[in-house]
């Protein structure tokens, strides 16, 4: 069997094809062995073959002897986050042995429904979210369930199907959630201007056919295009700037650079124009003394960087005769429920954390 017919079974099967695979599809020992001197495979584990190069996130995992889950295998698949994971999480099962180390990877236990889904290298993209979600920052883990279901990776069952997978204190993160959204700056910014206390909307008609990304408190649209991707759409942007002003909008562009590094000024620039159009030019921050959604709060211990409110269970909301709560952000004008105190981190976590802000710039 020529080597370039190895590669395309290889690649049929997902980029990994086990030698017992390979042997069905007509190859041979010697023609493995061909394939691997000249280069065109390697083994990442006995008796497993790729074509992908060997710092590939899934030859690691399929190296330790694992599959690729968390933000290591949302990245893979174009989720929306700032940066690939420092390190590669590979989900084995609960009583794996003859695992490899790997500087770069970490081992996690997954059960038994997590093994019956997903790919060769990589977990379901439900199982990755459900672990991404309690791993990442907050702004990211609204970000990463925004992509799942604004590219139908999930659909709105599965989101509940999710919620329902995680501790009490993360449920609410799904009514951060915006299927409209459509890029990480969208998320992102929708959900620190909902922290910093304001009324959000995602993708709003403009009454000339077209939208804007995000308007706030209905006066300021905010167009989160950036340089990079809409260079060539200066002209079209311009035309929409003028059209937000005839529908009673100051516009606003942000981009990439300003959003993650510069968000002070942002958020600065949000409370001035507000305050410019509603009050005359009158400035006033946003209430902070929890009229408003605030933002989640680390209390506990191990990986988690954030925490919500606990929703409460139905069983307990029957108990006390009235239907269970939907666990959403306050509204504005509504006392926002504190985080409650003394919330745990998960089982075998022992090593407290101080409080912070987990979604801050």
């Amino acid at each position: 069997m020529h080597t370039a017919d190895v590669v395309e079974v290889i690649e049929a099967a997902g980029g990994f094809a086990t030698r017992r695979q390979l042997r069905r599809a007509g190859a041979t020992d010697r023609d493995l062995t061909r394939a691997v001197r000249s280069g065109d495979l390697h083994r990442p584990r006995l008796g497993w073959y790729t074509n992908l190069p060997r710092g590939d996130a899934r030859v690691v995992a399929v190296s330790v002897g694992g599959r690729l889950t968390g933000g290591s295998a949302l990245f893979e698949l174009g989720a929306w986050m700032w940066e690939r994971p420092p390190l590669v999480t590979v989900s084995v099962p609960p009583h794996a042995s003859r695992l490899r180390h790997r500087r770069s990877s970490r081992v996690v236990y997954d059960d038994g429904d997590v093994r019956s889904r997903g790919g060769v290298a990589m977990v379901d993209v439900r199982d990755a979210l459900v672990r991404a979600v309690l791993e990442e920052s907050f702004e990211i883990a609204v970000a990463l369930l925004d992509w799942a279901l604004h590219g139908g990776r999930i659909t709105s069952r599965d989101l509940r199907d999710i919620a329902a997978r995680l501790p009490a204190d993360a449920r609410g993160v799904v009514d951060w959630v915006d299927v409209s959204s459509e890029s990480i700056l969208e998320s992102v910014v929708r959900v620190r201007l909902r922290q910093a206390g304001f009324h959000v909307t995602s993708q709003v008609p403009n009454g000339f056919g077209e939208r804007t990304d995000l308007v706030v408190e209905g006066v300021l649209g905010i167009e989160t295009d950036g340089r990079r991707w809409h260079a060539q759409r200066f002209d079209r942007d311009a035309v929409k700037d003028l059209r937000g002003y005839v529908a009673g909008r100051i516009p606003m562009h942000l981009s990439y650079a300003v959003v993650r590094y510069d968000w002070r000024q942002v958020l600065d620039a949000v409370e001035a124009a507000v305050a410019l159009h509603r009050r005359g030019g009158r400035r006033r921050r946003p209430p902070r003394d929890g009229s408003r959604p605030v933002p989640p709060s680390a209390r506990g211990a191990g990986r988690r960087a954030w925490r919500l409110p606990r929703r409460p269970s139905p069983l307990a909301a029957a108990h006390r005769g009235r239907p269970p709560s939907a666990g959403r952000p306050p509204s504005p004008g509504r006392p926002a429920p504190s985080p409650a105190p003394g919330a745990r981190g998960r089982p075998g976590a022992t090593h407290p954390v101080r409080a912070r802000t987990a979604a801050s710039p």
